[in-house]
């Protein structure tokens, strides 16, 4: 039977692994695909295309520099999963200030593209 993979790892340049909490995301990006319809129906699909993205919360430890974490730009984002898939986002960015709560830090990121590595 095959395992299900539940957790993503990120590792970020200048950062290093960090401790994301349960509920992280990743996006590879792509195209996003809409229906046009006509009276007679579907006629076809537009795309646009969509930049991949992850969104993750970390734990406020000592090590963990709020002001290096919100000016994060052109890296690239290691983003691995507990079956060993693993993708890099390429030329990330964060999208907004990581904004602190509860002890926890939420974090949204976006980038050029994104390449799966094995």
């Amino acid at each position: 039977m095959a395992k299900v993979a539940k957790k993503l790892y990120f590792d970020i340049p200048t950062i290093g692994r960090v401790n994301s909490l349960s509920g992280a995301t990743f996006n590879p990006g792509g195209s996003k695909r809409d229906a046009v319809m006509a009276d007679t129906g579907v006629a076809g699909f537009t795309e646009e295309p969509v930049a991949p993205s992850c969104e993750f919360k970390i734990v406020n430890t000592s090590d963990i520099d709020q002001n290096l974490l919100r000016n994060l730009v052109d890296v690239n984002v290691t983003v691995q999963d507990d079956n060993n898939k693993v993708w890099v986002i390429n030329g990330a960015w964060m999208t907004e200030p990581p904004v602190l709560s509860g002890g926890e830090y939420s974090c949204k990121m976006q980038g050029i593209s994104a390449d799966l590595v094995k």
